[in-house]
Parts: C-alpha cells; structure tokens; sequence
C-alpha cells in the first residue's frame, strides 16, 4: 500500500470505527482521572493540599497521554495479529509496562519538535516526522527511547515528506476541534465534560495514524487488520463469534 496520506487515513480510520469502543472508553477513563484531579486542584482551601494536587495534576497531565498512546498502539497490535482486543485494564497494564519509556520518548519528542520550529520550522517539521513512531516502536518492538529514535529516523527516512505531511495533517485536524472551546468563554462546568469528550474521540485516531505507519513502513506486505479479523462476525469476541 502506497504511503499517502488517503491510504494511510483510511486504514487509521477502519481501525477507529472497528476499535471505537473500546479505544474510546480507555482514553475516557484516563482522561477522566487526569482532568478530575486537575479540576480537584483548585478546591481545597488549605495552601498545602493545593500543592499536592497541583503537582499531582501536573504529573497526570504529562503522563496521561502517555498511557493512552501506548494502550492504544497495543490494541491495535491485537487484531494485526489475529487476537481479540485485550480489555481496558489489561490495556493499560500493557502501556504502564513500558512507562518511563514512554515519557521519556514524548518528553524527547516534544523537545525536538519545539526547538526544530524555534529554527524556521522546517527542522521542527523534520524531527516529527522522523521521530513519530517512538511510541509504537517502544510498545512494539520493545525499545528504549534511544534505540526508538534511531529506528524511527531510519524507517522515515527516504519518505520524510510524506510522513510529515501525514503527521503535520494528523495534528492538525485532532487539535483544531478543541480551538473553539478555548475561545468560546464557555463556563468551566461545561468546558470540563466537552474538553474531556473531545480528547476521548480524538486520541484515539492519533494513536492509529502512527500505528498504521508504523506497519506500512515496517511490513508494507501485509494489511494492518488480520484477514481473520475480517471474517469475525464480531472483533470482540474472536473467532469463536464465526458461524
């Protein structure tokens, strides 16, 4: 399959109505836990407990997505390899497992991406395109933050200009939906759930835009949904739903 941004969102965009359920209620649920302590931060009247929380938001904050991505490229690994997709906690479990990688690659990630744009944006352009399968070669292929990013450097190169435009495109169009709930003056009770419900349907897309270069550049050969998966007559159930 040709690396392009049609074909590339299109299987992303299968595996999103195949996986919704799922996908969704795991980002819901992490979401949920990073933005409630968040919103918990500003309650307490004691100076103290305000630091504990506003610290354990900030952290929740950085790691969240983390755990998200991570689950999320796992899931997909289930049925591109025949299985059932695991349940949330298994999940999750799956994500924590590789943790401190996975910061360390979005922490990384996010550096290079900064300062590349701080020099005329193009090296900025370059870096994410070259570095963004760090998440699935961490929970893929077992890799640490290091060995990620040469890896991924490799992989990319010779087609950095069309993975960027995948990526560049991937941002944008994930991120633009929450542009208007930022300016909308909406009160913080309803800008709470609505934020929280946006960034629950659209991770997930994110997460399979990168698994699914992460396939087509590592097993162009093969679809990344089983043939299996195709003939079940649910993708929860497996092969015993056949018949």
């Amino acid at each position: 399959m040709p690396l392009t941004l049609g074909a590339v969102f299109g299987e992303a965009w299968e595996l999103y109505r195949l996986l919704m359920r799922r996908s969704i209620l795991t980002a819901f649920l992490v979401f949920a836990v990073v933005d409630g302590v968040g919103q918990l931060s500003g309650l307490p009247d004691s100076t103290a407990a305000r630091v504990v929380l506003g610290l354990l938001s900030l952290v929740l904050t950085i790691s969240g997505p983390v755990v998200v991505q991570g689950a999320l490229v796992h899931i997909v690994r289930n049925i591109h390899e025949g299985r059932p997709p695991e349940r949330v906690p298994a999940l999750v479990r799956e994500a924590a497992r590789r943790f401190w990688s996975l910061l360390g690659a979005s922490i990384l990630y996010g550096l290079g991406v900064f300062f590349g744009l701080l020099l005329l944006i193009v090296p900025g352009v370059v870096v994410a395109a070259r570095w963004c399968l760090l998440a699935p070669l961490i929970m893929l292929e077992g890799r640490f933050v290091g060995a990620a990013r040469e890896r991924s450097s490799d992989l990319v190169r010779g087609r950095t200009a069309s993975v960027a435009l995948i990526v560049v495109v991937t941002f944008a169009l994930t991120n633009a939906i929450f542009w208007p709930v930022g300016f909308m003056g909406l009160d913080p009770r309803i800008r709470f759930p609505l934020g929280l419900a946006l960034a629950s349907v659209t991770a997930p897309f994110s997460a399979h835009v990168l698994t699914v270069l992460y396939y087509r550049l590592t097993e162009p050969e093969r679809p990344v949904i089983h043939e299996d998966v195709r003939r079940w007559t649910s993708v929860w159930a497996g092969p015993t739903a056949e018949g």
